[in-house]
């Protein structure tokens, strides 16, 4: 039922925003206060726990943004099912849009926290940035279920699920992550070289790939399993 496919989007949304929110606005402190992730892990957490930042606007902001990309994936996949209509391009150009709109709101949201604004992105940044969203969604939601048929011939579901849920969206991080580093690179260094932005990326893959792969592992790793348990009940 749809009613159903909305409450196990919400439910994900639900168990991952705590988490995402706190990680989210560090990630933000961090970038606009140029300080490691790990001092304005510290930092931010310290910032919630004596109310210097209030931390319901943020989740809210948050909770919609994985609320309306699961319950967008989960609605096409259903409607798209039930009329014998193939899931995987909808539901890979559906989510993604959703996913984009809503993190470009949250990060602008986000950065007001800190008294700051977001400088704007030159468009090639945001194409770049699009396709990184676009290998998230499609892992998250489309290959992750044939790599999971796939292992079900050799274990359990639930078990096949758990691993494809874990190992197919880091993966995906391992492959977006250059796209990544050339968006945020053409924003600061809009003159450089190819060949330095080819060097920018080899300096920086390790750092920025580990630090994407502790993002999605939460939001769409457990997320995702908890969201395929729940729908896998109805």
């Amino acid at each position: 039922m749809p009613s159903y496919e909305l409450f196990c989007g919400v439910t994900s949304a639900l168990v991952v925003s705590p988490i995402m929110t706190l990680i989210d606005t560090s990630i933000i402190k961090s970038q606009l206060n140029k300080i490691n992730f790990k001092n304005s892990f510290i930092q931010t957490s310290n910032d919630y726990l004596n109310k210097k930042i209030n931390y319901k606007r943020p989740f809210g902001i948050m909770f919609s943004v994985y609320a309306s990309t699961y319950s967008t994936a989960n609605l096409v996949e259903f409607y798209c099912k039930k009329n014998n209509v193939d899931y995987k391009f909808p539901t890979l150009i559906s989510t993604s849009i959703i996913n984009i709109l809503t993190i470009s709101y949250k990060d602008k949201e986000f950065s007001k926290l800190f008294n700051n604004k977001l400088n704007s992105f030159p468009k090639i940044s945001y194409g770049l940035f699009g396709i990184r969203d676009m290998m998230t969604i499609y892992s998250c939601f489309i290959y992750k279920r044939d790599f999971m048929n796939y292992l079900s011939n050799y274990m359990p579901k639930n078990t096949a699920d758990f691993l494809s849920s874990i190992i197919i969206p880091i993966t995906a991080q391992t492959l977006s992550t250059p796209f990544h580093i050339v968006a945020i690179d053409l924003y600061q260094n809009p003159n450089l070289k190819l060949i330095d932005r080819i060097k920018n990326i080899k300096n920086l893959y390790i750092s920025v790939c580990i630090g994407r792969i502790i993002r999605v592992i939460p939001a769409f790793c457990i997320g995702g399993f908890i969201n395929d348990m729940l729908r896998n009940r109805s």
